[in-house]
Formats: structure tokens, sequence, C-alpha cells
């Protein structure tokens, strides 16, 4: 069976959600380690990590013995554990961890402390440790040897570092230009390294080679020319944003720096090196992404919404198949002999006085039913396809609760149990992809006449380069 590969518009938001399956759902743990909420507002930092803060002088705001918060312009710039923190972190380390515990999980963030202190008032010693961004005290308990507080601050880089690292995100050969917009290696490989990852789960290291729609292309070449037109499209709908006035919220973007934080933790320090990657990189990605979606939402959410019953109604049944045909060695249908054929029919209606006093009709057909499938959901015209179009019309004469008379078609005898006449969840479904469809149908038409408006030049030399064994 041949399957459409082709990507669409609406592969902006699949792309989002595949990033975050690399780094695996931390949301449990992530939530309570506070680092991941520095540049937040008080608003956004309650929010996210269940806190309740009280100002208590300008731009110092604390819950009483659990956590203190320096909130200078607005922003989270510095956080201090307090004795009763229970399950909140800083880098991993909370109230209570031991001294070595500590030790061995700061030491990779930043080395040794560069300091100690000793304060006799309340028996405590102070480690210090320092890096060009962070800063991180740590104040142990002198007789028991364990964590009492920690404060971290975020440190601001000079106006200088700040310019080299907007410069940094851009990194490798120029890949492709869409109209002003400039994409350059090590952004491509974000988009085509996830790709990758996750058909190599469901499919396997050797699908690239494939030609899978056999026309010569290899199914490697056309993944590499979809995540160019990924890109491309979402760099249009980006350009459109700013013409639209649609922009992200403070907290979404708080959300984007909380995703690329993960992602960039989540990859392996190889992958980071030879594909050129950096937290801000990751950043703008996450941005680009759902900016993207935002567009999409925010110009299809008025579109027609109403769906009627009449084409959408699903119902679900019960089958027992007594096979009336047989199958040869090559697989083609062998009708059964006379005697073969009336031994069957018997058993069919033997079974149909068994359906009709049944309470219980599931066990019947998983016992007696000769076929794979005992049951089906579905709706006007999508009937079973192996079996004749008497088997749905039947279905669909029969009520809540009803078994249905004898059913013949090329494979045998049917007889079925009608489970639900309307089957609201599934029919739900399909109102709801009907809804889909038509949004995607008005976003469709918006990007291609946008699209109409760009120059695209692909460095092919650049790109034809990149393999997947990188």
């Amino acid at each position: 069976m041949k399957t459409n590969w082709k990507l669409n518009i609406l592969s902006l938001v699949p792309v989002l959600l595949m990033m975050l399956v690399l780094v695996g759902c931390r949301a449990g743990v992530e939530r309570f380690e506070l680092t991941n909420y520095i540049g937040r507002s008080v608003a956004s930092f309650e929010k996210k990590t269940g806190v309740e803060l009280g100002e208590q002088s300008n731009g110092v705001y604390v819950m009483e013995d659990v956590i203190q918060a320096m909130v200078p312009d607005g922003e989270v710039t510095a956080v201090t554990l307090l004795k009763d923190a229970g399950k909140y972190t800083i880098f991993g380390v909370g109230i209570g961890m031991s001294r070595a515990d500590t030790e061995l999980k700061l030491f990779e963030k930043f080395g040794k402390e560069i300091s100690k202190a000793i304060n006799s008032d309340n028996n405590s010693v102070t480690s210090s440790y320092l890096n060009k961004e962070e800063e991180l005290y740590v104040s142990y308990d002198i007789d028991a040897d364990s964590v009492i507080e920690l404060s971290y601050y975020k440190l601001e880089a000079p106006k200088e570092e700040k310019n080299d690292d907007i410069l940094s995100i851009n990194a490798g050969e120029l890949i492709v230009m869409i109209g002003d917009n400039r994409v350059y290696y090590n952004e491509a490989m974000v988009y085509l390294k996830s790709a990758q990852e996750n058909y190599e789960s469901e499919y396997g290291k050797n699908i690239w080679g494939v030609d899978i729609l056999g026309d010569g292309n290899t199914f490697g070449g056309l993944i590499k020319d979809e995540v160019l037109q990924q890109i491309t499209e979402l760099k249009v709908i980006k350009s459109k944003a700013v013409e639209l006035g649609i922009a992200l919220t403070e907290e979404e973007l708080a959300d984007v720096k909380t995703y690329a934080k993960e992602h960039y933790e989540g990859m392996a320090s190889e992958d980071i090196d030879r594909y050129l990657i950096t937290e801000e990189l990751l950043q703008q990605v996450y941005e680009d992404n759902l900016l993207a979606e935002k567009v999409f939402e925010s110009l299809t959410i008025n579109v027609d919404n109403n769906v009627d019953d009449i084409g959408t109604k699903q119902i679900t049944v019960m089958d027992i198949l007594i096979y009336g045909t047989d199958f040869d060695e090559e697989g083609n249908r062998v009708a059964y002999t006379a005697q073969e054929k009336e031994q069957a029919y018997d058993k069919a209606k033997s079974l149909l006085e068994q359906a009709k006093t049944t309470e219980d009709f599931y066990t019947l057909a998983e016992a007696n039913s000769e076929a794979d499938n005992i049951e089906y959901t579905f709706g006007r015209g999508g009937g079973p396809t192996d079996y004749s179009v008497a088997f749905e019309q039947a279905a669909f004469t029969l009520r809540t609760g009803e078994v249905s008379d004898i059913i013949s078609t090329d494979y045998g005898w049917h007889i079925l149990y009608c489970v639900s006449d309307f089957n609201a969840d599934a029919t739900t479904q399909i109102k709801e992809k009907i809804i889909e469809q038509r949004r995607n149908e008005v976003f469709s038409k918006l990007y291609t006449e946008w699209s109409a408006e760009y120059d695209i030049v692909i460095n092919s030399e650049a790109w034809d380069a990149v393999t997947y064994e990188e």
C-alpha cells in the first residue's frame, strides 16, 4: 500500500510536539525546579510553581519560610529556598539534601566551590559557586551536614556578550533563504534530526534508503525536502504574524524558554557540538513553531462549527461470522461444497437462536465467530470494506440492543448485535475532524496567497551533502 508522505501546512503543530518527545516527559519533576522560571513574571512564576508570593518590599517577594524571589523590572532574577521549601529544588538540590550529594550534583554545573564562610550564629557553613551567568550559595548545617538554605542569582551578561550570543544563533552554511529570512545549517539540523529520531523509532534506522513511493526517490530524500518545506512555511507565517500584529504573550515566551532549556539539557554533548546547537537557537525554533500555531488558531477560530448528525452519525455493532467459503494455498477464495455450506449455515442458525437470548453477545461472538474482528464502529459509507453493502445496511436498521437476522455476504453468514445506534463519542470525533478540515482549508488558502510573495533560494549543494549518518 502506498502512503502519502507529503506533509502539509498543518505539520507545524506536530513538529513542536515531536521535539517535546525528544526530551521526554519530565514535567512532574521539572515543575519544582525553580531555575526553570528565572526571567518570568511573578504571576507566571506562581502559576507554574504553585507558590503564593507576597511582596515584602520593592522587588522582593516571599512565601514565608518557603521561597524568596528577587523581581527587579518585573522579572524573577534570583530565588532562595528556605527551611520549609520541601519539594522545590535549585539545580536538583533541595533542603535537607546531604552535603556529599549536593556537591556531586553541583560539580558538573559549577565545578568546585570558590569559597566557604562559617556563620556561628546559626551553626552553618556556606559554599559559594560562580560561573559567567550564575551565582549560587549553599548553606549547610554543620552538625547534620545537610542543606538548610540555597540562594541562586542570574547574572546579567554585558551588552557586548548578549550581542555575540544573538549572532551565534546562526552557525554553519547558509541552507535556504525565504525572502529576507536566512536559515543556516544548525537550525535546519534541529528539524532534520527531530524527524530522523521520530521516524527511526517507528520504522528503524534502515528506512532512509527505501524507495517508499516506487519513483526512484529515497525516503530520506523526501524527508529532507519536507523539512525545508516545513521551515519555509514557518518563516513565511512568522513574517505574516508581524504584519497581522499576532505575537506571543509573556507567558508563552516563558514557556518557550522552558521548552528550549529542557530540550538543550536533554541533548547529548556530542550532538550539541556536531550540529552547532545552542539553547538560544532552540528557543528561536520553539518560538517559530508556537507562533505559527497561534497564527493558525487566530485565523481559523471563526470557521463554521455547525455539523449535523445526519452524515456523521456513527454506530457500533458486534459481528459473529461463520464462513461460507475457504481459501486455497494461493489465497484465492474457494467455495464450500454443498454439504459444507449446509453445515456452516446450520451453525449460523443455531448461533442466531443463542444470540437472541444471551445477555452477553460479546462472549458468544468471541467463542464462535470465525473472523478476527468482532466489533465495528462506522458511519454511512464507512462499513467494513471486506463485506458487502448488505452488512452496513443491516447494521443501520438495528436499534441499540437488537440482533439481526442472518446476513449473507461473499464471506459467509453474519449475525449482528447493535451495541449503540448512536455512538456519541465516535460521532463527536468525526465532527471534530470535519471542523478541523475546514480550518485546514481556510488556512491553506491563506498560506498559498502569502507564499506567493516570497522568493525561495536553496543551497542545494550544501543541503544534498547532509546525511542521516552525520
